[in-house]
């Protein structure tokens, strides 16, 4: 392969990446966005939580002598586990009884959600960055040969396989299950979904546990990835998330994965042309830019939520 192509498809494939850490997350936000209507923006910690989840159980498994497969899949069974809980706590005992309030109340009541989480998590670790020994070190999958040689690294396409894999759960899940017909009735309108006998507030705890599962997705990424994870790592995961969800279209499933391969691909052609010096300034511009001309999202897709009166 010339070089110029090779160097391209490393690009697409550091794309890849990036899209399998941010699709989740901005999954996440669209999938409550949906169905609540208000901006949520804890996910970021709840991705958080979850990969302290898959750093200890992960090197509980290593210690003991299982393989780098092993460790990882017990560390993502670890992190959904962490995450789903924390999710259905957080639905239970804080943002339910603020669904009657307004939007702002809700919005406020996540920013000191994660504020919570992040301090809860700096006391338990002391303010320490927690390790784990590198997953499949020097194993990679030998694209292409020659003079600019394209490698995938197993840890990368793991953690490719396993994004692609919950985001497909999720749409087989709204597509032909119960909960998926409940969570568009809840999302077009939630007034008539109770009448006809959907229990709403059921099916928005279940929501959040979903939610908080796919955030721990991103959250078992960079632990996978970067090999450790730290109490503050979810306030740009989130943020960058959220940006994603609202580039391709707010409370939009579809719109949301664009939008986190829109922005991990602004990412690579930022870092790949000028470095990455103010990459994150630069590419929230052009998003900015993008939301000012298409205002929907990249999706072309607006969410509608019927009036309840």
């Amino acid at each position: 392969m010339p070089p110029d192509l090779a160097y391209a498809l490393q690009q697409l494939l550091n794309t890849a990446l990036l899209a399998s850490f941010y699709a989740p997350l901005a999954v996440a936000f669209a999938v409550i966005h949906a169905i609540t209507g208000r901006v949520f923006l804890s996910f970021g910690d709840f991705a958080m939580f979850g990969s302290f989840g898959a750093v200890y159980v992960c090197f509980g498994a290593l210690l003991r002598g299982n393989s780098d497969l092993a460790s990882a899949a017990f560390g993502l069974v670890a992190a959904l586990a962490c995450a789903g809980a924390l999710g259905h706590a957080a639905a239970r005992q804080v943002f339910m009884p603020l669904l009657k309030a307004s939007a702002l109340a809700f919005m406020i009541a996540s920013i000191g959600a994660s504020i919570a989480i992040e301090e809860l998590m700096r006391l338990a670790t002391e303010s320490r960055d927690i390790w784990i020994p590198p997953l499949f070190q020097g194993q990679f999958i030998n694209l292409v040969s020659g003079a600019f040689p394209v490698r995938l690294p197993v840890a990368n396409a793991m953690s490719v396989a396993v994004a692609c894999a919950a985001i497909a759960a999720l749409w087989a899940l709204l597509r032909f299950t119960g909960f998926g017909r409940n969570w568009q009735a809840c999302s077009q309108n939630p007034g008539l979904a109770r009448l006809c006998g959907v229990r709403t507030e059921r099916v928005i705890t279940q929501c959040f546990v979903v939610g908080a599962a796919l955030s721990a997705v991103s959250g078992w990424t960079a632990a996978l990835i970067y090999g450790g994870t730290s109490f503050s790592s979810g306030t740009m995961m989130g943020f960058k998330a959220m940006f994603a969800a609202v580039a391709g279209g707010f409370g939009n499933v579809r719109g949301a994965v664009a939008g986190a391969i829109f922005l991990s691909a602004m990412e690579v052609l930022w870092s790949a042309s000028f470095g990455t010096a103010y990459r994150d300034v630069g590419v929230f511009m052009v998003i900015t830019l993008v939301l000012l001309l298409k205002p929907e999202g990249l999706s072309g897709l607006a969410s509608y939520r019927e009036s309840e009166t």
